[in-house]
């Protein structure tokens, strides 16, 4: 194949209108932070014409064939760099999921920020944001995708870290930003191999050579014409995994799935509408997204590594979100559960199913934030300088239903779909993710059934913990009144206005299944049909068995079993959750009373499984040590070497100071001396007296002639 760029025609609009998708977020960060008091307005106007745009280009080219725009960014030697874009239906849904909960975000904001002085710079992130994560979805260059993936972990940083004053919101970034450049680590190794293969970053290009490749003689081999010339890539077999794998540890750190996942609770000090916009709905996504533009590329033994650190990952979570406080952190928790739960989709070969539930959760977790902004928002209203409480603790609320009854009924409808139950799109999305679970752990056998007991596992988990904190916030008597001890302070709490219910509304109506289809099997939902799983390009013996070639009865035959099983799990454990955390149930009394849980598992779960204890007291630990061996080293040994030759340059430069000073010099100055004196003899003789020059010539022949003679 010859390595070249397919331009579109000049004039085509399509080009106009990706560039418009890029340039008007942009544009909102640029501008934004000059506007003040007219910041959110202005913000939210261009996110409304993004919005817009990504919704009519949805619509025209749907039903399209896919497009794609090539061409030349700079030239190195014989390298030539290009970029790439592609529009086809994963591009415009995720283009229309972005802006879209972007603009919800942004409306949300403008009463959520309402009074914060900094708002300007908040709005400005939010286009930043928007900006970055839209290169990730419109671009189809490995390159390019890296430099937006970089720009998303700025862009979170500087929100995580919004409230910068707060020492906890600080540590809370940098954190997120350190975890998240591990895992990039990966990405920029993945990019090595694959351009040291195929000598390009266009998914398009690799893919196509990826088809041509073969395994000869334990090598990954790949013919190609590059400028005319013939080229062959060829490295160890074992590249090919590692390449997967590599880019698998980008969408790691993006994703917070095992074990970089620690970033994304801490991330939670940021404002609660960005939790809705960056940390549920698109950025942790991104991983996910990647994975799926990669997927055909990805060899068995890399998607095997997916599939069980996606199901780890999954249940690890879920137990953390079991004893959290903060309603923040549950919610937390629970997106890097559902976030394990699309990984494995990917790995175990359910692409389809992996991205219906990345829209489904997008929706449902967002309106969860929201509906959690509405109820912190709300409480913060009843500080005083009197008055002082943790507006995130569950233990402070407590009949919340009565006080703000449509944020109560939004929630709820939320947290269906997360407890994934009949008529909520998280129903049709994770149950689809469990039918093609099940396929996969029969065909691979053995240890491979792990990975499904403990999906199947997290469902009941997942439905606990999501009544657990309906029960705590909504049911029962307002607990906060009794804590501050002044029984006034209830009548206080009133529902939000509009601006706050309406984008939570919003995301509530696009939880219910009917948006998806009038259905209980995800097999005969517009989205399933809309994204067939694609085949994996990479050479035969190296390819996982596809799903798409296991026979529809086996599919058939336990579709009715993974759906009685996931449905009688979560009413398990929405019961269990109603007899622990009913009103006046004892569990419900000890979570008001105590600080932490008591008990060995209590304290694995709230503390998730000690792994931040652990990266602290060991891996911290370790790498501050090597700091310390490493500056001990730079101070004793390479300053010492360092200072010693200099110590050594200082005399060497002494020395030749006094031989440049008393010998150079001495010698010049000698001759200048013995000159100046025999140009003051010469100049005395020169004194005009005519009867001394003849005195001196003759002086001068009778020495001369002494000498002639002797």
């Amino acid at each position: 194949m010859e390595l070249q760029e397919l331009i579109l025609p000049k004039g085509d609009p399509i080009i106009y209108w990706l560039i418009a998708l890029l340039a008007i977020p942009f544009f909102s960060f640029l501008t934004t932070q000059k506007l003040g008091q007219r910041a959110p307005h202005w913000a939210t106007f261009l996110l409304a014409a993004n919005t817009c745009i990504a919704i009519y280009l949805t619509a025209l080219h749907w039903n399209g064939e896919n497009l794609s725009v090539r061409g030349h960014w700079f030239k190195v030697g014989d390298t030539q760099i290009t970029y790439s874009f592609l529009v086809d239906r994963l591009t415009l849904i995720m283009s229309v999921i972005v802006n879209f909960i972007s603009l919800l975000v942004h409306l949300f904001s403008q009463e959520y920020m309402r009074k914060d002085k900094a708002k300007p710079r908040y709005f400005a992130y939010l286009g930043l944001f928007t900006f970055s994560m839209m290169g990730i979805v419109l671009f189809y260059d490995l390159l390019f995708i890296f430099i937006f993936w970089e720009l998303v972990g700025l862009s979170s940083f500087l929100l995580i870290g919004f409230w910068f004053e707060k020492k906890s919101a600080s540590i809370a970034a940098n954190k997120a930003f350190i975890m998240n450049r591990i895992g990039d680590v990966g990405f920029v190794t993945a990019l090595m191999i694959l351009y040291t293969q195929f000598q390009s970053f266009d998914l398009e290009v690799i893919k196509t050579l990826m088809i041509d490749s073969k395994i000869e003689n334990g090598n990954w081999v790949t013919h190609f014409l590059n400028n005319g010339h013939e080229m062959m890539g060829s490295l160890d077999a074992r590249w090919l995994s590692a390449a997967g794998i590599a880019l698998f540890c980008g969408a790691v750190g993006k994703s917070a799935q095992f074990p970089l996942q620690v970033w994304l609770p801490d991330a939670m000090e940021g404002p609660t509408p960005v939790s809705a916009l960056i940390h549920a709905a698109t950025m942790v996504a991104a991983g996910v997204y990647l994975l799926a533009r990669v997927f055909v590329i990805l060899d068995a033994q890399a998607l095997e590594v997916v599939a069980i650190v996606g199901a780890i990952t999954a249940f690890m979570a879920a137990i953390a979100a079991l004893s959290q406080f903060d309603i923040k952190k549950v919610l937390a928790y629970s997106t890097i559960s559902q976030l394990g739960y699309m990984v494995m989709a990917m790995g175990v070969g359910a692409y389809t199913a992996g991205l219906f539930h990345l829209v489904t959760h997008a929706f449902f977790k967002a309106g969860l934030f929201l509906c959690a902004g509405i109820i912190i928002h709300q409480l913060h209203k009843l500080e005083s300088k009197e008055i002082s409480f943790n507006t995130q603790d569950m233990r402070v609320m407590g009949g919340l239903r009565q006080h703000l009854p449509r944020t109560f009924f939004f929630f709820l409808i939320c947290a269906l779909a997360l407890a994934g139950l009949p008529g909520f799109s998280g129903f049709l999305s994770k149950d689809a993710i469990l039918l093609n679970l099940s396929v996969w752990a029969d065909i691979k056998g053995g240890g491979f059934y792990i990975p499904e007991v403990l999906a199947f596992a997290t469902v009941l988990l997942t439905a606990f913990y999501t009544f657990r904190m309906i029960f705590l916030i909504f049911f029962g008597n307002f607990r906060l009144p009794k804590i501050v001890q002044q029984a006034e302070i209830g009548s206080k709490l009133k529902e939000g206005n509009w601006t706050l219910l309406v984008p939570a509304g919003i995301l509530a109506i696009l939880s219910l299944s009917p948006f998806f289809g009038l259905t209980l099997n995800a097999e005969h939902t517009w989205f399933v049909e809309a994204f067939p799983t694609p085949i994996y390009l990479v050479p035969a013996s190296y390819a996982a068995k596809s799903l798409v070639d296991v026979s529809p009865e086996t599919f058939h035959h336990l579709h009715g079993l993974v759906n009685g099983v996931s449905i009688g799990l979560a009413l398990l454990g929405i019961i269990i959750g109603y007899f622990a955390y009913r009103p006046n149930a004892k569990l419900e009394q000890t979570f008001v009373e105590r600080r932490e849980p008591n008990g060995f598992l209590g304290q694995v779960s709230f503390y998730h499984w000690y792994q931040d204890a652990f990266y602290r007291k060991w891996i911290l630990k370790f790498i501050l040590l090597k700091a310390q061996a490493l500056s001990w080293f730079d101070k004793k040994v390479i300053d010492e070497i360092i200072n010693g030759l200099a110590k050594w340059q200082v005399i060497l430069a002494h020395g030749t100071k006094w031989f440049d000073r008393y010998f150079v010099d001495g010698i010049v100055n000698l001759t200048a001396f013995t000159s100046g004196r025999i140009g003051h003899f010469t100049r005395s003789i020169q004194s005009g007296n005519v009867q001394t020059y003849i005195m001196v010539s003759f002086v001068f022949i009778i020495l001369l002639m002494l000498y002639l003679v002797f």
